[in-house]
């Protein structure tokens, strides 16, 4: 049980990153120009997140067809929860929020997801392991943070409600940590590189066809492409000195 409480403790250290990133964005001053390289900057750490970490993990899978349709579901299913938060945009709260704004909610809730898979699971196999993947992460979600609480004060949502919104993220983070320690422990490799695939594909969907978008309908400059690869190559770099 104490390793588990300790999986708890290491996945919640993404979500104080977050929190950090959210009260930067709160104490600055709302800008198209700030939220531009803040979407830049998220786009870049996801990016390389994926591409870097998960998928990786996710070729050496046997067999790999298993992998890869987990990935294609896992994108098939952030495109049905994106037309849901489309078709009820309107209704939430009686307020209308701009519908990217809960995108990249999601988006950050299932990276979140994935971190406690990936904590959790690694736990199981040796303590290091989990330390080093939640270490990474902590740098990796201030950008988040930042980003999200950003697109919410944009919408004029109140503070409160924003709050509890980044408070919320334990509860992805928990969920995965939680599965990836009691559900996946003791299995083969298959099914924890599937999970990972099904994380990957919501992740490169929500980049590709959420995030970025988003981004480059801002006051899009050459400082935004330098934010998006400096991101991605930061996030590299603090990953790999801490394998």
């Amino acid at each position: 049980m104490q390793e588990f409480l300790f999986a708890l403790t290491l996945s919640a250290l993404p979500v104080v990153s977050n929190f950090m990133g959210a009260m930067i964005a709160e104490a600055l001053p709302s800008s198209k120009q700030i939220l531009g390289l803040a979407l830049h900057a998220a786009a870049g750490v996801l990016l390389a997140i994926a591409s870097t970490e998960l998928i990786p993990r996710v070729a050496i899978a046997k067999p790999v067809w298993a992998a890869i349709l987990a990935l294609f579901l896992g994108g098939a299913f952030f495109v049905w929860i994106n037309q849901l938060l489309n078709l009820s945009k309107n209704r939430l709260r009686g307020v209308d929020h701009n519908s990217v704004s809960w995108v990249i909610f999601l988006s950050i809730a299932i990276d979140l997801f994935g971190d406690g898979l990936m904590i959790g699971t690694s736990l199981t196999i040796a303590p290091h392991l989990g330390v080093v993947l939640a270490s990474g992460r902590v740098v990796a979600h201030i950008p988040e943070g930042f980003v999200t609480n950003a697109e919410f004060k944009s919408q004029n949502m109140p503070r409160t409600q924003r709050f509890w919104l980044l408070a919320a993220f334990l509860i992805p983070v928990w969920l995965g940590a939680t599965l990836g320690y009691w559900g996946l422990r003791g299995q083969t490799d298959l099914p924890k590189l599937i999970v990972l695939a099904f994380t990957t594909g919501t992740l490169m969907v929500a980049i590709v066809e959420e995030i970025l978008p988003e981004a480059h309908q801002t006051q899009d400059t050459n400082l935004s492409t330098l934010t998006f690869i400096g991101s991605f190559a930061l996030s590299m770099l603090f990953s790999s000195y801490l394998e």
